[in-house]
């Protein structure tokens, strides 16, 4: 065997073995080798290596039947340090989670409409810093952090391509962070971060093929097919929201007429409403709908008629365990979620209908920056 292909295999063996004492621990190194099939004696070389790195701690030890008792290995929470962050129209979120996902500090700070992307990376790098010094956290066990935004993302080079809500276009985002906070820095579409979080942690954990579909300021979806998240080649797969659904329909950002977000994006509900009624918000429209005011149920009425064709759709293509709807939508209006659930009784094809499960996110505002902080650990954590 080739010395480099030796060394790859030490560094899975290596990488096999932390996963299993982070899902499974506190565990004894003699079930560790039962599990994987490696030698007792490999087993304790590579937890002798991950203790010397500061990944795995001895626990108290524990009474195996007759005989010698068994020393368990866990892993050590706190020995690196990631950052997640998402950037929406309106607000900014960010947190500071451990090794094994616990948020150690989260923030919200408002980002006005008109704040350009040098005034929202000034934002971002100054509450960074403010958090880590607040929580006394050196810079040195920080291995990075990760953005989650709406709209097209460059993923492999940290670029945001196109960003209607940000009005941001051609940002090199990664490259201009690292750069402000000395930090590595992963960037993607914010839903392709939120399904991680629900993959690892969330109404996705346990299955292999699984679809979460986001609405709010826009509407978009994002894919695991066979545990790994579907790119597509652009990084686009899941962005239904520029599916068009009538061609002869609303003017969309992006120049085609009848795109889906033209009907069901926050700012397309507010601009059908405010041709009835003087609002201020979409909450006025939500407030409507609870009021049993006509021209509220009917505006929704279509757009939960659109999502649930959308939702259809998505299903005969990807035929996924489950679907998870998540954003304002239903965190702001929960009683749309009988209507959808009625529609989508209606419109979704029956074989289909029978294997998946539509559940909703319970991640709340903590979904992006949790996918976040995970996928810049699985991007950026480098075992030696």
């Amino acid at each position: 065997m080739e010395k480099q292909d030796q060394l790859l295999m030490k560094k899975q063996n290596k990488n096999l073995v932390l996963d299993l004492i982070k899902g499974r621990g506190p565990i004894s190194r003699t079930e560790i080798a039962k599990i994987t099939g490696m030698s007792p004696t490999s087993i304790s070389r590579i937890v002798h290596d991950l203790h010397e790195q500061g990944f795995v701690r001895e626990t108290e030890l524990v009474t195996s039947g007759v005989g010698r008792k068994a020393v368990l290995v866990d892993v050590e929470k706190d020995v690196l340090f990631t950052i997640g962050i998402d950037i929406d129209k309106s607000n900014i979120k960010m947190a500071i989670v451990n090794y094994v996902g616990d948020i150690i500090d989260l923030i919200e700070i408002q980002r006005n409409h008109s704040e350009n992307y040098e005034e929202t990376l000034s934002k971002i790098t100054n509450h960074i810093r403010d958090m880590i010094e607040h929580n006394r956290i050196s810079n040195e066990k920080i291995i990075g952090m990760a953005v989650g935004l709406p709209g097209y993302i460059d993923y492999k080079n940290g670029v945001v391509k196109l960003s209607d809500q940000l009005s941001w276009k051609e940002k090199p985002l990664a490259e201009d962070l690292k750069r402000l906070t000395t930090f590595d820095v992963v960037v993607d579409n914010e839903l392709k971060m939120k399904i991680i979080s629900e993959y690892f942690i969330g109404r996705a954990k346990g299955v292999k093929n699984a679809v979460l579909v986001g609405v709010g300021t826009g509407i978009g979806s994002a894919i695991i097919l066979n545990g790994e998240i579907y790119r597509g080649e652009s990084n686009n797969a899941g962005e239904i929201g520029h599916t068009v659904i009538d061609p002869t329909g609303n003017v969309c950002n992006c120049g085609k007429i009848g795109c889906l977000a033209t009907y069901i994006s926050e700012g397309a509900i507010l601009a059908d409403s405010r041709k009835v009624k003087d609002l201020t918000s979409i909450d006025d429209v939500y407030e409507a709908f609870r009021n049993r005011e006509q021209w509220a149920i009917n505006i929704l009425d279509r757009t939960t008629t659109y999502l649930a064709l959308a939702i259809s759709n998505i299903l005969c293509l990807y035929n996924p365990e489950v679907i998870i709807l998540s954003g304002n939508l239903f965190e702001k209006l929960p009683e749309i979620k009988e209507v959808i659930e009625t529609k989508f009784e209606i419109y979704t094809w029956e074989p289909v209908k029978e294997t998946v499960r539509m559940v909703y996110s319970q991640l709340n505002n903590q979904g992006v920056v949790l996918g976040g902080a995970i996928q810049a650990q699985n991007a950026l954590l480098d075992l030696d």
